[in-house]
């Protein structure tokens, strides 16, 4: 499985979840976008983003082609691969810097980086582990299966456990989780949310394809959705109200991250052979 992947995955009350899809306010924001690429990279990709502001994702000259870790803090880029490994890509970082993703092509083996070691993580005899979203408490999150099939997990200490939402899909992943182990990730076509180890899903409304990517402590999701057109946007999620938002004259604009201040990070493109990274101005209160 190629980079590309990793670039554009297209192809709360106890145990009582509240009818997403029954929410259906949508509202307008004023969110900037500051862009952030690798220097002479083809594509540059944001995955997660901590309350300092510091950033993971990965980079390479083609989406096609060999993928690249890096951390970005404080405007400068620090680089790494895991060893031995063509494609590297980091997608979750937590406060205290503990970073997790994943590594090769097939099999695919998920990863901690603590900035000087890397940690292997692998559920099982599964040949793919894709890890995607840490918390503070170090409960990483998921899917596992082989490069054709997957279900969600989290997992702490080297335990998995499922984290998936009823029904039948070719592919699960878990892609982010706060602090009070909320989880957020997607299916085939939906979004999903677990909560005390009951799961649902839901869709942006009148979306074709929805996929939630992020959630802060203050229960905010990102992600991104397709309404069935050649442009697809972000859009972040909070008590039932969805704003939408997109790069000005962008195909396709994600949303895959989002820290305690309410800061969004991504991606977005206007070719989809050249991609770039954002991070947002936060997003607060009002904009809902």
């Amino acid at each position: 499985m190629t980079s590309f992947r990793w670039l554009l995955c297209i192809a709360v009350l106890l145990n009582c979840l509240p009818p997403l899809n029954a929410q259906t306010a949508i509202g307008t924001s004023n969110i900037t976008f500051t862009t952030i690429d690798v220097p002479g990279a083809g594509y540059t990709g944001i995955w997660g983003i901590n309350k300092n502001g510091e950033m993971v994702g990965n980079y390479g000259q083609d989406t096609n082609g060999a993928s690249h870790g890096f951390l970005y803090s404080n405007g400068t880029f620090t680089y790494f691969d895991y060893p031995g490994e063509t494609v590297t890509v980091p997608h979750g970082i937590n406060d205290s810097g503990l970073i997790v993703g994943s590594t090769g092509s097939n099999p695919v083996y998920g990863f901690l980086y603590n900035g000087a070691s890397f940690t292997t993580l692998k559920d099982g005899s599964d040949t793919a582990t894709y890890c995607d979203g840490i918390n503070n408490a170090g409960v990483v999150v998921g899917g596992a299966g082989d490069i054709y099939t997957t279900k969600g997990f989290q997992m702490k200490n080297g335990h998995f456990k499922p984290a998936s939402p009823p029904g039948t899909y070719v592919y699960i992943y878990g892609t982010g989780i706060n602090n009070f182990g909320t989880i957020v990730g997607w299916t085939d076509y939906d979004g999903f949310l677990c909560r005390g180890g009951a799961c649902q899903t839901f869709q942006f409304p009148g979306a074709i394809q929805t996929e939630a990517w992020g959630i802060n402590d203050m229960g905010v999701i990102v992600g991104w959705y397709n309404p069935s057109s050649n442009y697809s946007y972000a859009f972040a999620l909070k008590n039932g109200k969805y704003i939408s938002f997109g790069y000005p004259g962008a195909l396709f604009t994600g949303a895959l991250g989002i820290n305690s201040a309410g800061q969004i990070v991504g991606q977005y493109t206007f070719d989809f052979q050249t991609w770039h990274g954002f991070v947002t101005s936060p997003v607060s209160a009002s904009d809902f």
